[in-house]
C-alpha cells in the first residue's frame, strides 16, 4: 500500500511537481495524463512517487481543501523489510518536510484496528511562519519549525466494495 500525503497549495501543479524534484533530488520526471489529468511521476531506487490533483469526489472529508497528492511505492523485490510499516511510519516525515521547505499545508492519515474495523484519522502540519533558525532548541523563544494542528476525530473506515 503506497503512502498518500495530502497537499494544500496556490501552486500549480507543475510548479509543485518541479520544487518536490528539486526539494528531494529527484531524477526528471515524466508527466502523463490519466483520464484526461496530468500527473507527475518520479521513479528512483525502488521508489514510484507520483503527484497529482486528487478530484474533490475522492477527497476524504477532513481533506476536502488539499487538491493535490503525494503518493510513495516502494517496490522492492527481494527483502526482509516490512515495506508497508515503513511507508506508513515515513508518512508524517515527508508532510512536515513538505510543509516546511515549500510552505504548504499537508495531511496525512494514520489507522488503528479496533476489534475487527479500521478506523483513520488525519493529521495536519503547516509551516511555521514565526520560526526562527537564529534560535536553537532549548533557548528563550524557541518555536518548532513546523506546527502540527491538532488530528481529526478517529472514525471507521468506510468499506470498498
Amino acid at each position: 500500500m503506497p503512502f498518500h500525503i495530502c497537499l494544500k497549495s496556490d501552486k500549480s501543479l507543475p510548479q509543485l511537481a518541479a520544487e518536490i524534484c528539486q526539494l528531494l533530488s529527484l531524477p526528471p520526471f515524466r508527466e502523463d495524463s490519466m483520464a484526461g489529468e496530468p500527473y507527475f511521476q518520479f521513479e528512483v531506487f525502488g521508489m514510484s512517487i507520483l503527484i497529482h490533483r486528487i478530484d474533490e469526489e475522492d477527497r476524504e472529508p477532513e481533506v476536502m481543501q488539499y487538491a493535490y497528492g503525494f503518493d510513495m511505492h516502494y517496490s522492492f523485490l527481494e527483502h526482509n523489510l516490512d515495506i508497508e510499516e515503513l511507508e506508513y511510519r515515513l508518512q508524517a516525515y515527508y508532510a512536515q518536510l513538505l510543509s516546511f521547505h515549500l510552505g504548504l499545508d499537508a495531511a496525512h492519515f494514520e489507522k488503528q484496528k479496533i476489534d475487527r474495523k479500521w478506523q483513520i484519522r488525519y493529521r495536519f502540519y503547516s509551516k511555521n511562519t514565526r520560526w526562527n533558525p537564529n534560535i536553537l532548541f532549548g533557548e528563550p523563544g524557541w518555536q518548532p519549525a513546523v506546527i502540527e494542528h491538532p488530528p481529526s476525530s478517529w472514525r471507521f473506515m468506510h468499506p470498498i466494495f
